[in-house]
C-alpha cells in the first residue's frame, strides 16, 4: 500500500495530478457556492455552473485515480461526485441522440457504485470503531442509499422519456446540490488536518457550515421547488407551469 499522497512529499506525475486535483477542487468549491447564492437560471449562475460542473468532473476522477495510488478500498466518492453533477447537467442540457444510450451507463454505474457503497458499509459496521480510512459506517450507509435513489430516479427518467417541469428542475437542484455536499466534505475532511490554518477556519461554525450547508440548501429547494412549486425568482430556459408538473 503506498503513502498518503501529499504535495510535500510527492514528486512527478502523482504531484501534478495532485495539484490539478487540489486546484480543481478549489474551483469547484468556489463556483459552487457563487451557483447556490446567485439567481437560479440567471448569467451568473448559468456561467458558474457550467465552471462548477467541469471542475467536479476534474476533481472526481483524479480522486479516483489518487485514491487508488494511495490503495485506499474507499475510492469511488470521487466518482460518485462526477456522477452526480453530471446527471445534473444533463438534466437541463440533454444529450440528444446518444442521451439514452448514455444515461442507460449511468444507471449501471449508479447500481455499481450503490452495491459498492453498501458492501463497504457493512464491511465497516464488522471492524472496530466501525469505519474504514476513517469514514463511518452511517457515511457509506447514507451515501449508498442515495445513490440507489438516484438510479431509481434515472430508471424513471428514462421510462418517461425524460422530465419536465418542476419535476426536471427539482432533479437538477438537488443533484447539483449533493455534488457539492460531496465536494465540502471532502474539504472539511481536509481542513481539520491542516494545522497550519487558521483557528477559525478550523472553527466548529465554519466545519458545520461547509459540511451540512449544501444539505440545507438542497432540502429548502425541495420544498420550494417540489412541495411547493413555487418558482418565484427564477429564470428557466423554458417556461415551467408549476402546477401543471407532475
Amino acid at each position: 500500500m503506498s503513502d498518503r499522497l501529499t504535495l510535500a512529499t510527492s514528486a512527478g506525475l502523482p504531484f501534478l495530478t495532485l495539484a490539478f486535483h487540489a486546484t480543481a477542487g478549489t474551483v469547484a468549491l468556489a463556483s459552487g457556492c457563487i451557483a447556490l447564492a446567485t439567481r437560479k437560471g440567471g448569467t451568473w449562475h448559468r456561467r458558474s455552473g457550467q465552471v462548477f460542473v467541469v471542475a467536479m468532473i476534474a476533481m472526481g476522477l483524479t480522486a479516483v485515480g489518487i485514491s487508488l495510488y494511495e490503495g485506499k478500498k474507499a475510492f469511488a466518492s470521487g466518482a460518485l461526485a462526477a456522477y452526480f453533477v453530471f446527471t445534473a447537467w444533463t438534466t437541463v442540457r440533454p444529450l440528444g441522440a446518444v442521451g439514452r444510450r448514455a444515461d442507460i451507463g449511468l444507471v449501471l454505474l449508479a447500481c455499481v457504485l450503490a452495491a459498492g457503497g453498501f458492501s463497504q458499509a457493512f464491511t465497516a459496521f464488522g471492524r472496530p470503531g466501525h469505519q474504514i480510512e476513517g469514514v463511518p459506517a452511517g457515511m457509506h450507509f447514507f451515501l449508498s442509499t442515495v445513490i440507489l435513489l438516484a438510479a431509481v430516479g434515472d430508471v424513471r427518467a428514462i421510462r418517461a422519456g425524460g422530465l419536465q417541469g418542476t419535476r426536471r428542475l427539482a432533479r437538477h437542484l438537488w443533484r447539483m446540490c449533493f455534488a457539492l455536499f460531496i465536494a465540502t466534505g471532502s474539504f472539511v475532511a481536509q481542513l481539520v488536518r491542516m494545522t497550519f490554518m487558521p483557528a477559525w477556519m478550523r472553527s466548529l461554525t465554519v466545519i458545520l457550515v461547509f459540511a451540512a450547508g449544501p444539505l440545507v440548501v438542497l432540502l429548502y429547494w425541495m420544498w420550494r421547488v417540489r412541495l411547493r412549486h413555487n418558482l418565484r425568482g427564477l429564470t428557466t430556459a423554458r417556461p415551467i407551469e408549476a402546477r401543471r408538473a407532475a
